[in-house]
């Protein structure tokens, strides 16, 4: 589509024809912003297969297929973040300018200031580089990982959830979602083998203090990281 030889910008404009206009080479059924599930509320809509099935994706997963089909192609681009959202930036070669693209709106070019205006963020987060930085390839993959830990949380898989956040953050430090993720994993984890089965603290018994102390501390400190960072608990 792009034609031999094509420059990034004809790749570009490519891609995003190929994605979201409707044609023979997608069956007339071209990819959409899915509106009943905009933010990926059901975490099976944020999964690559859900949304190659039904066309209809999130700011989740339709940055990352246009990420991989992007590289795929060699164009200079690379994923970032906002509060609860990804979407791409976009090297120019023509006018060496960085461009953030709108996945969920056809890649059309958006300014950082609306993207903070959509998803509110501190300065402190942006200074720390929590937001609106190019991830690196590695931060990329912890990120795209982040639906693991989500899942597990959200089936209240405590330890496992604890675990895949370790992992996320040894390859990305500042993603506050995965620490606030671990934070809720060890609250379930508290509420599971002590809240439901001992109504006070001082209901537990001696030999699990350590153990109640330990997860209770860690609960406090992820969050507490994150907030550190510049994020915040409505983000």
């Amino acid at each position: 589509m792009a034609g031999p030889a094509a420059s990034n910008r004809a790749k570009l404009a490519a891609l995003r024809n190929y994605i979201y206009v409707s044609g023979n080479w997608n069956d007339h059924n071209p990819f959409h912003y899915d509106m009943s599930d905009p933010l990926g509320t059901k975490i099976v809509n944020k999964l690559l297969p859900n949304y190659i099935a039904t066309r209809r994706g999130n700011c989740v997963s339709m940055p990352i297929l246009f990420l991989i089909l992007a590289t795929r192609m060699d164009l200079p681009v690379t994923l970032s973040t906002a509060p609860l959202h990804f979407f791409i930036k976009y090297a120019d070669d023509v006018t060496g300018q960085t461009i953030n693209l709108e996945t969920t709106s056809g890649a059309y070019p958006t300014r950082d200031e609306w993207i903070r205006k959509q998803a509110p963020m501190t300065d402190q987060a942006i200074t720390n580089g929590v937001y609106l930085r190019a991830l690196t390839i590695r931060e990329t993959l912890a990120a795209m990982a982040a639906v693991v830990l989500e899942a597990d949380v959200d089936q209240r898989r405590s330890q496992e959830g604890i675990d895949v956040a370790d992992v996320i953050l040894e390859y990305y430090p500042n993603f506050t979602f995965a620490m606030a993720m671990q934070g809720a994993a060890y609250a379930f984890q508290i509420q599971a083998e002590f809240v439901d089965k001992y109504p006070r603290p001082i209901d537990i018994p001696p030999p699990l203090l350590p153990r109640y102390q330990m997860l209770l501390e860690r609960n406090l400190s992820s969050f507490a990281r994150a907030e550190a960072l510049g994020w915040r608990e409505d983000e």
